[in-house]
């Protein structure tokens, strides 16, 4: 008798388990600007996709997403280009990436770009955001390091400028912005971060007007050809205003 019931107990999960394996998972698909990151110690795709809107996964608010495809010569024609990518979900686990989401493409084509409306732009604010910098004035930044921007409050700035934290008056009015003068915490970092830094906080305190092109906040600065390019962070609570 004792027997037949664990027969029958194995019988049961080995069902269970094929039922579940054959269960397919549901396909995703998303809109963005296909963009290239550094990859972190060849665990990452070197593939990511900024979102138009944030979505949930996994409970969680994401505003970009990983992707994985072994067409690279596609992906290469269709980067910083509006994309519209489908595939499946899956998590990865890296030692120094930790576990992350990536979706397996199936398929990615060129879209036409989302057109932002009247209603969004009027009423899109900086106050209470935290940015995240992606590219310094098309010179990019180095892989790992965080070079934040954030606006605690109306006509105060702050960030991370690569090794110090910044902090100073920011006057934001219509597309103009005026931020600084700026000043630091005096910490010491190697030579290439400092000299990362220091071109961020002359790009900002030489920033003249900025613009929400979704899923980036590009700000403009005299003497730099190209903007300053930002995605929106998880909002956290400012220390020290």
């Amino acid at each position: 008798m004792r027997i037949a019931r664990i027969s029958s107990g194995l019988t049961l999960m080995l069902f269970c388990i094929c039922l579940y394996a054959q269960t397919p998972s549901p396909t995703t698909t998303v809109t963005g600007t296909l963009t290239r990151v550094m990859a972190i110690g060849g665990e990452s795709t070197g593939w990511t996709i900024q979102l138009d809107s944030e979505i949930a996964i996994d409970g969680k608010q994401v505003h970009s997403i990983e992707v994985d495809s072994p067409k690279t010569k596609k992906l290469e024609k269709l980067e910083n280009k509006h994309v519209e990518a489908t595939g499946l979900l899956s998590h990865r686990q890296g030692v120094e990436t930790g576990e992350r989401i990536v979706l397996a493409l199936s398929s990615i084509k060129q879209a036409p770009a989302a057109v932002p409306s009247l209603a969004k732009t009027a009423s899109f604010s900086l106050d209470g955001s935290e940015w995240l910098l992606e590219d310094l004035g098309g010179l990019g930044v180095i892989d790992n390091l965080q070079a934040t921007l954030t606006f605690p409050e109306a006509d105060k700035v702050a960030g991370n400028g690569s090794c110090n934290r910044f902090f100073g008056p920011a006057e934001v009015s219509g597309e103009t912005i005026k931020l600084g003068p700026l000043a630091s915490t005096r910490m010491m970092c190697p030579e290439s971060v400092m000299n990362q830094e220091t071109k961020y906080i002359n790009a900002l305190q030489a920033a003249d007007r900025f613009e929400w092109k979704a899923p980036y906040l590009l700000i403009y600065s005299k003497g730099l050809e190209k903007p300053l390019r930002f995605t929106r962070m998880t909002p956290t609570k400012p220390a020290g205003f």
